[in-house]
């Protein structure tokens, strides 16, 4: 922001849109979401995400930031804020979530998230695909919307570092996927020791609905069901934990091949 600027105030009618935010359906409606927090704000800068605005309670932090700038007081922050103890400093980003796009090049990984309704273990599984070289997520009808406050907490800066999608249809996409060569495993505790499997060179990994597991319509396109060992008398593991270690296990895989 250059000095010539003002800092913008905060208008009624512009409360009541930001407020707005809080929907997915709102959210989708203006193609912008907020971020909250300082370290967030700072990490999609750095990330070139597509930030249109600032808004903070201290706005003379980010005057090198070369954006629109508006002041917030502390009962404005705690409006559009949806934790109680705002930090105080926004990011307004226009919502770019792509269509679903096959990778390039002879070895790949997507994550495909079925039915997953909790938007802590949503941003839990983006931040560990985005840290174990997953090349592209989608986000599957009935999880949690990619751009909720809690998932980009969840998933802290990862989230602008890996290409998020939106399935409408999240068979059409992996069938896709499956017809340009990938195979489709399932994380099922029902399923084959994961370090007892050789991994293919392009994968999709599905990891399902946090009571129900992987949705009917989308057996028929499974190929290999894979599961966690763990110890006698648990019955399954949190399936934000499952998949950050099988996304670690392949991650480590890809690397030792590389080594040798």
């Amino acid at each position: 922001m250059s000095n010539e600027e003002p800092v913008q105030r905060l208008t009624r009618a512009r409360l009541r849109q930001l407020q707005q935010l809080k929907t997915a359906r709102e959210r989708r409606e203006q193609g912008r979401f907020l971020i909250d927090g300082e370290k967030l704000v700072r990490d999609a800068l750095e990330a070139g995400a597509p930030v249109v605005e600032i808004l903070s309670t201290t706005p003379e932090l980010w005057q090198q930031a070369d954006l629109p700038l508006t002041a917030l007081s502390r009962a404005d922050a705690e409006r559009i804020s949806d934790t109680r103890t705002p930090q105080g400093h926004f990011a307004l980003v226009r919502d770019h979530l792509g269509e679903v796009q096959t990778p390039s090049g002879d070895r790949w990984q997507v994550v495909a998230l079925d039915a997953i309704q909790d938007a802590g273990n949503v941003g839990g599984i983006i931040r560990s695909a985005a840290a174990f070289g997953v090349d592209a997520l989608l986000v599957g009808p009935g999880s949690a919307d990619p751009t909720h406050p809690r998932v980009t907490r969840a998933a802290t800066g990862a989230w602008f570092n890996i290409r998020i999608s939106r399935s409408m249809d999240l068979f059409a996409d992996v069938k896709e996927l499956r017809e340009q060569g990938a195979a489709v495993w399932a994380a099922d505790q029902r399923g084959a020791p994961l370090q007892d499997q050789k991994l293919p060179s392009k994968i999709v990994w599905i990891f399902g609905n946090e009571g129900s597991g992987i949705s009917a319509e989308l057996e028929p396109l499974v190929d290999e069901r894979v599961a966690v060992p763990i110890a006698e008398g648990v019955d399954s593991l949190n399936v934000n934990v499952a998949a950050g270690i099988i996304l670690h296990h392949a991650y480590a895989r890809v690397h030792e091949r590389s080594a040798t």
